[in-house]
């Protein structure tokens, strides 16, 4: 979704719960074929919407770290900020990922002609 997306959210005045799963970087991508390119700066994606929200919207953001934060974070866009919209950015592991992923990333870095990352 585009910022800009977000922002017409605002405008409309939408109530819905957005999560943004931040991995810090490009992991498919690396998987596929890593590179210096795919080192990028991470951003603050739930600073990024209290920018573009820039104290006229109606808007919550929050960055949760574990499940237990994610809990309560769900909990207070289910409640106390339900008639706004709730950004709620996760923080995972730039490795976290599934065997399934992994399976299919080497068959594209395999249609690419390119030897995927061993693991």
């Amino acid at each position: 979704m585009a910022p800009q997306e977000v922002s017409t959210m605002l405008r409309w005045g939408h109530n819905s719960i957005i999560f943004l799963i931040n991995n810090g970087g490009y992991t498919i991508e690396v998987e596929i074929h890593d590179g210096p390119y795919n080192v990028i700066k991470n951003w603050s994606y739930a600073g990024l919407v209290n920018t573009i929200q820039n104290g006229e919207g109606n808007c919550w953001t929050t960055k949760v770290r574990c499940e237990k934060e994610l809990v309560a974070a769900i909990e207070t866009a289910m409640g106390d900020k339900k008639n706004c919209l709730c950004f709620i950015e996760v923080i995972v592991h730039r490795d976290d990922t599934s065997k399934e992923l992994l399976q299919f990333v080497c068959r594209l870095a395999a249609g690419n002609s390119r030897p995927p990352n061993s693991r």
